[in-house]
């Protein structure tokens, strides 16, 4: 009997009711992106775990920093320049994306970030685009109406202005998506040599995703292990660190994340904002000593995962 009878969706969310043909669209997709077994690096193997009984001996997380490594590397010295592109959403490649949002001076007040995959919210439009409108409505704006995101053949747009210019939704970067993640955990190491994250640096890209996934994979797989991805599949936000965050009057910030998504530990989309009873907003905090001005000045402190799990002897 196979581990995963049918994937589950994204942080295990039920945004229609059982028996919804999503369900089953879903796992399709999930399936067409999994090879039943791929051979990474020694003798171990990349499963599909919908298709193979595993006796699963450990569970892992592959985890990074939310903000764009190659960013970081190509302003090393000039850290602000970094943070100023980051906030284009072409740049932001970690399985990471954020919308800022400012009060009429320019300060930052709030600062969301997803997770979510364009694949699972095409599929959502596929079988429920009342759904998707009314998930729209709730988590960006009432003024949200379906012309807004489906085109005249019905055809809904992932690149609508309620997930680009005035929200965001879910990922529009084109290598963030369940299939360059489920890609690249099946890629196979090329030098056999791959000791740290320099050295794995799958498809030519410099991400630290990406090379996180792929070293730790392929570590496991020169044991002669499987691996596979938990379920349910996809990218999370696992945890972020505000320590020696400061407020204006030079104090320990509060805890000002919320998860609208998911869970803590899991979370699918999560927003950063001051309450208003606090007196100061997010643009007024300090990292390091210098005020926020842009959201990957908090992306670089949200821990992402991907999640697999390892079988419990050699292939």
């Amino acid at each position: 009997m196979s581990l995963v009878d049918r994937f589950g969706t994204p942080g295990s969310l039920h945004d229609v009711p059982a028996g919804s043909p999503l369900f089953d669209r879903w796992h399709a997709t999930i399936g067409g992106l999994i090879a039943p077994s791929t051979p990474l690096s020694g003798s171990g193997a990349y499963v599909d775990p919908s298709e193979r009984d595993l006796d699963v001996t450990a569970t892992r997380a592959y985890t990074w920093t939310g903000f764009s490594r190659p960013l970081l590397m190509q302003h090393r010295d000039d850290r602000e320049a970094a943070f100023a592109k980051g906030e284009d959403r072409s740049t932001q490649i970690e399985y990471l994306e954020w919308h800022v949002d400012r009060d009429p001076s320019g300060v930052i007040v709030r600062v969301t970030f997803t997770t979510e995959t364009p694949e699972y919210w095409k599929a959502l439009a596929a079988v429920d685009p009342d759904r998707v409108v009314a998930l729209y409505q709730e988590l960006v704006d009432p003024a949200v109406r379906p012309k807004d995101l489906f085109g005249a053949h019905g055809k809904y747009n992932p690149r609508n202005r309620w997930n680009t210019t005035h929200g965001i939704v879910h990922y529009i970067m084109p290598i963030n998506s369940m299939k360059d993640l489920l890609g690249v955990s099946q890629e196979a190491e090329r030098t056999g040599t791959a000791l740290d994250g320099y050295d794995a640096l799958p498809y030519g890209r410099e991400t630290g995703a990406d090379a996180r996934i792929n070293l730790d994979l392929w570590s496991i797989n020169r044991k002669g292990f499987a691996v596979a991805t938990d379920d349910p599949p996809g990218p999370l936000i696992i945890d972020w660190d505000d320590s020696g965050w400061t407020d204006p009057g030079g104090d320990p910030v509060d805890d000002h994340w919320t998860v609208v998504r998911g869970k803590r530990g899991a979370a699918l989309r999560l927003v950063y904002e001051v309450p208003p009873a606090a007196g100061y907003r997010v643009g007024d905090i300090r990292i390091g000593g210098r005020p926020i001005a842009y959201g990957g000045q908090i992306a670089e402190h949200v821990i992402m995962s991907a999640h697999g799990v390892i079988d419990r002897g050699p292939l």
